[in-house]
């Protein structure tokens, strides 16, 4: 245990405890997958500590395994966390399913493997658990209390590697690492051939390792309680989070459809939270995505203001996870870059979400998706982006000025807002009379014009336009709301509007 703390205190808390008697059924406007009734529960583990988290029961109408989920022990590998977190929506036809989506609070905070505040010998949060003696923090005797009192048939731990194993045995990246019984590593070996059928590149291949390593959850459930246990460890290493996030689900799904506990698929990403009232927001972060515009994004569209928000990659979007979402956000990086990523049938499929209804915003990157007249475009907005030459002109703040069709539609009070701007496209009416004509909110009232963009050519120019297509509502930006710090409430203005939801739940500052 830690110094000072007093070992005879129990720190295990499991308060607030808010039970559902009938779950929610998947996000009602898109999902079709059946949805038995189930018990839902939502409890704290380590209530009013320092690393205080959320466990999620659910239990199913017909007895079968107990399966227990962890993510996020070390917070550098936030896709085992950004997987359970989504795990914990889905719908189990028998038995229980326990996760702990977020382990290590205060590591995955900061981005940092260990957890800050702790001396470097107790800082490793999965090197705390039993060897000889009791676990060594109150936070990992918290977690070991808990898998205790459930002794679950099966615990399965989600982390990430820095490099794949097959390329560098310094790395357990791109593994499935079981305890040492028959039973488990005939199942993991199933995980790995599930995995390796949908990675076209051999090398990167996942590999049975084993067992866990001493001082590990895996290692210490095994060997002190009987209780068989697997960690799936992803590679960080040139994959984009929500690729290594989709792996873990889909290695997860095939250990549950083993257990004859799952009926439906891999990608289900939103699952029982779908018609709690939040609005449905998938995030592109993949290929053609860079810089901070997305974790602004995540932090601005949170849970207490009322969205449901999920990093998809273009292999989410191809293979149809956009039904369960409200709106779409594509944003800053490079446009032709996340056209070759989601392909022809991504993108078609991103054209197929919002005709039937799907809201799309596009910053930056992903205002120039939208646009008309490149081979890869969208072809959602009636938009050419001009002086093309020089789309490289320049980063910093520019002003805005909003008209009265934008403060009316966005409930926004400014006539004029600073905002930052980088490299976003200048549009001009395409004037193509299969899509219909964008409406303007916003203009640049002053411009960026480095490496040698003639003057005079942005100001004036649309800022930020809406526009229809099918049934659907597209919002294109050229700068960045989601860097403006003084205003995050335009993001959810946006966000709501695109998704038809009033905008009352924000004032100005």
């Amino acid at each position: 245990m830690q110094p000072n703390v007093n070992t005879g205190i129990l720190l295990l808390a499991l308060a607030g405890t808010t039970p559902a008697n009938e779950c929610h059924a998947l996000h009602s406007r898109h999902q079709d997958v059946a949805a038995p009734t189930l018990s839902v529960e939502h409890a704290t583990l380590g209530s009013g500590s320092a690393w205080e988290t959320g466990v999620v029961t659910i239990d199913a109408p017909m007895d079968g395994p107990t399966v227990m989920v962890i993510g996020g022990v070390h917070g550098d590998e936030p896709a085992g966390a950004m997987a359970a977190s989504q795990i914990a929506g889905w719908r189990i036809d028998k038995g229980r399913l326990i996760v702990v989506p977020r382990a290590n609070t205060r590591a995955l905070n900061i981005g940092k493997r260990r957890t800050p505040g702790l001396k470097k010998g107790l800082s490793d949060l999965n090197r705390q658990f039993p060897i000889d003696d009791e676990p060594r923090t109150d936070h990992a005797d918290a977690i070991w209390t808990l898998v205790e009192s459930i002794k679950p048939d099966l615990l399965i731990d989600l982390h990430e590697g820095f490099d794949v194993h097959r390329l560098n045995n310094k790395s357990v990246g791109s593994s499935v690492i079981t305890d040492n019984t028959p039973d488990g590593r005939l199942l993991g070996q199933k995980l790995v051939d599930v995995i390796n059928e949908t990675i076209a590149d051999e090398t990167k291949h996942f590999v049975l390792l084993g067992p866990p390593v001493a001082g590990s959850l895996a290692r210490a459930a095994h060997e002190r309680l009987g209780i068989r246990t697997m960690i799936l460890e992803t590679t960080t290493k040139n994959q984009a989070c929500a690729y290594r996030t989709r792996q873990h689900r889909i290695m997860m799904r095939r250990l549950l459809d083993e257990l004859d506990m799952l009926a439906h698929g891999a990608d289900v990403m939103i699952g029982t939270d779908g018609d709690d009232g939040d609005i449905a927001v998938a995030m592109y972060v993949s290929a053609g995505v860079s810089g901070s515009g997305p974790d602004r994004l995540e932090s601005i569209l949170n849970d207490a203001a009322g969205f449901d928000l999920r990093r998809v990659c273009s292999t989410d979007i191809r293979n149809g996870v956009l039904g369960q979402f409200d709106v779409v956000i594509f944003p800053g990086g490079s446009g032709s870059g996340q056209a070759r990523s989601l392909q022809a049938e991504g993108c078609e499929a991103v054209r197929n979400f919002i005709a039937s209804g799907g809201g799309y915003m596009g910053i930056c990157a992903g205002a120039y998706l939208a646009s008309s007249g490149y081979d890869w475009s969208l072809d959602i907005v009636d938009a050419l982006v001009i002086d093309r030459a020089h789309w490289e002109r320049g980063k910093g703040e520019v002003q805005l000025q909003w008209n009265t069709q934008g403060r009316q539609a966005l409930g926004h009070d400014r006539l004029g807002q600073t905002i930052h701007y980088a490299n976003g496209p200048l549009y001009a009416p395409a004037e193509d009379d299969s899509i219909p004509d964008y409406d303007v909110w916003a203009v640049y009232e002053t411009e960026i014009n480095t490496n040698n963009a003639p003057e005079g050519i942005m100001q004036g120019t649309p800022a930020v336009v809406f526009g229809n297509y099918g049934k659907g509502k597209v919002i294109a930006v050229g700068p960045h709301p989601e860097q403006t710090g003084d205003d995050d409430s335009l993001v959810r203005k946006f966000v709501r509007h695109i998704a038809g939801t009033p905008n009352d739940g924000d004032q100005e500052p």
